[in-house]
């Protein structure tokens, strides 16, 4: 444990139900993070959202693909799952990096951000 916390410009909380950027972690500052990867299916098919790394000199690195949820849904019968995930990512001093939301192909899907940055 530390003491004190985190500033409040330190804090991070968003969600996303479209594909788009979920954070943007400025250069030089690391996230440590929970997210919550949720979706749903009614029919058959393959619900698949991801969440990804992007930024030059990243870590993890570029594209590194740090939340998935596969879901399928049968003939008939709907589907439903959730999962969370402890993130860590670090952008280099140079640059800015993004979290990238992409929602599944099929049903409904959303991902959602809590945690704090650092330098």
């Amino acid at each position: 444990m530390f003491p004190g916390g985190p500033g409040a410009d330190q804090i991070v909380g968003a969600s996303r139900t479209t594909s788009g950027t979920l954070y943007t972690l400025a250069a030089g500052t690391t996230l440590t993070a929970n997210i919550l990867l949720n979706a749903t299916i009614g029919a058959a098919g393959t619900c698949a959202p991801t969440v990804t790394v992007n930024g030059t000199n990243s870590a993890p690195a570029n594209g590194t693909v740090i939340a998935r949820l596969n879901l399928t849904g049968l003939n008939l019968a709907a589907a439903a799952d959730s999962v969370p995930f402890e993130v860590l990512v670090k952008a280099p001093p140079e640059n800015a990096v993004t979290l990238d939301f992409t929602a599944g192909a099929n049903g409904a899907s959303s991902a959602t951000i809590s945690g704090w940055t650092f330098t």
